[in-house]
């Protein structure tokens, strides 16, 4: 499903659903969106995995996993793994209706109550300040915004014209600056940097960050190689980095956290593995000491998904909420229960979330423009 851009600043998306049907009626749903990669995603979905599904028993969950992990002599990408994510989440929500149980249940039952969400610059709204203080109208209690050069909350590219870290690490810590001074102490407050600052300019940016009091600082340094994150640990242990929306699976985050890169990790369900590997993840983490706030900037799918995850993982912190509004509520006949900055876990079997296909079918595909940024000699700055 095509997602349009509220206020054209907000990037539009393509909510990649996954529909599995049973021979008893029930039907199962899960989400693989993945930005610029969605037709290999539908295409590995439709092609590659739906014969070796064909067939099978739905609720083998773990042993279907391990068959479309294990069949391909190329494992890791993100193709795969999106695909794989959005079938293993779809197979949860047969077992949950087959069961009559929520996912949560399934998976050993919650460990909280509610689960904790933040915003992010979603709406359209003209800055930052707005995008914090439309979130905390609705209850919400902690707002994440970017600090990467062309970031779809603020004009940062005009303003800094080439691509200059230090120059965006300025900019960056003078907005951030103004929306504390904003929303007051209270709100809880991150910032996604999107790996776009060299470890110089990351050590100036964190520095100046520092008064703030962030919840984490998301991705300050090309995130190719945990090294980065390693050193800026070590020079601000008083300071939550977070990373790993990029990684998928115990295999990839294995060496991170070996090396201590991060104090919050962000592997994303819709590209990980779906929630039979988060949780699995979130295990790995746990013997760290490392928490688990997932990425989340998808559709009512993955959100729920997420959720149930979330619920059973000791290790939790904060899930992040997209509010690309309206398409976010109306592609929904129902779904998370969310009050007061949190969803509330309730007894609907599977997922609980119920989608509008027609909606859907009128809203097609819509190619993603491309990240441009060059520096002042028209090269691809190396983060």
């Amino acid at each position: 499903m095509g997602v349009p851009s509220p206020g054209g600043f907000a990037p539009s998306r393509n909510w990649i659903f996954v529909f599995i049907e049973t021979d008893v009626g029930i039907t199962g749903i899960g989400e693989a969106t993945t930005e610029w990669h969605e037709m290999a995603v539908k295409a590995m979905v439709e092609q590659h995995f739906r014969p070796m599904l064909i067939g099978q028993n739905p609720t083998r969950i773990t042993h279907l996993w391990q068959i479309l992990r294990r069949s391909f002599w190329w494992r890791d990408g993100v193709v795969a793994s999106s695909a794989i994510s959005g079938i293993d989440q779809a197979l949860w929500d047969i077992a949950g209706k087959a069961y009559n149980l929520p996912v949560y249940k399934l998976l050993g039952g919650a460990v909280r109550d509610r689960i904790p969400l933040y915003a992010r610059v979603d709406l359209g709204l003209p800055g930052l300040v707005e995008e914090a203080r439309a979130a905390i109208d609705e209850g919400l209690s902690a707002f994440k915004a970017g600090g990467g050069p062309g970031s779809f909350d603020t004009g940062r590219t005009s303003e800094i014209g080439a691509f200059d870290d230090h120059a965006l690490a300025d900019v960056a810590l003078r907005e951030f600056t103004q929306l504390r001074e904003a929303i007051g102490p209270d709100i809880q407050l991150m910032i996604d940097c999107g790996g776009w600052y060299t470890q110089q300019a990351a050590v100036k940016l964190i520095t100046g960050l520092r008064p703030l009091s962030l919840l984490f600082i998301e991705e300050p340094v090309n995130a190719d190689t945990p090294t980065g994150l390693v050193e800026l640990r070590r020079t601000f242990p008083d300071q939550r980095i977070a990373a790993g929306e990029r990684l998928c699976g115990r295999w990839s985050v294995r060496e991170w956290l070996e090396r201590m890169a991060v104090d919050v990790l962000q592997v994303d369900i819709s590209h990980t593995g779906g929630i039979t590997e988060m949780i699995k993840v979130a295990a790995c983490a746990e013997v760290y000491n490392v928490l688990m706030a997932p990425h989340n900037p998808y559709g009512p799918v993955a959100m729920a998904a997420s959720a149930h995850a979330a619920a059973v993982i000791p290790n939790f912190l904060i899930l992040e909420y997209c509010r690309l509004r309206p398409w976010f509520d109306k592609v929904q006949h129902f779904g998370p229960v969310i009050k007061a900055g949190h969803i509330e876990l309730d007894d609907r079997p599977g997922l609980g979330v119920m989608l509008n296909l027609d909606l859907i079918e009128q809203h097609p595909y819509i190619p993603l423009p491309v990240r441009s940024n060059v520096d002042r000699y028209g090269a691809k700055p190396l983060v």
